[in-house]
């Protein structure tokens, strides 16, 4: 069951611009939060774009490092192959032919020798 009310024109106007700005208020509300979630969720899909570019760089990076570090051994072990003496002289008599040195007898230092006589090298006063 219905019940109506005839209202003065002058009061139905005031009822109605009542409920048209609270339609607006709500409306504004509502536009208000979907602009502030929109805002939030292109904020954070930016900022993970940016981590995960950022994390590609530093397994790029990583990846880099590995293969210095793979590439540092290898060579280490190149240089102490390349360093070895035996090596050395068999590539020298082989390749090159060269042949050893003779061998030498060492000399013996003399360190008590008497002064010499007559001394050249004395200032004549």
């Amino acid at each position: 069951m219905t019940i109506a009310a005839d209202l003065p024109v002058s009061r139905k106007r005031v009822v109605g611009a009542k409920t048209q700005r609270k339609r607006t208020g709500i409306t504004f509300s509502i536009f208000l939060g979907v602009l502030i979630s929109f805002i939030l969720l292109f904020s954070v899909a930016g900022s993970h774009a940016f981590l995960v570019s950022i994390q590609q760089e530093v397994d790029s990076l990583e990846k880099q490092i590995t293969d210095g570090i793979g590439n540092s051994r290898e060579l280490r072990i190149e240089v102490a192959e390349l360093k070895n003496p035996e090596r050395i002289l068999s590539a020298a008599e082989g390749r090159l032919n060269m042949l050893p040195p003779p061998s030498r007898k060492q000399l013996q230092t003399i360190f008590e020798l008497p002064p010499p006589l007559n001394n050249p090298f004395r200032r004549s006063s």
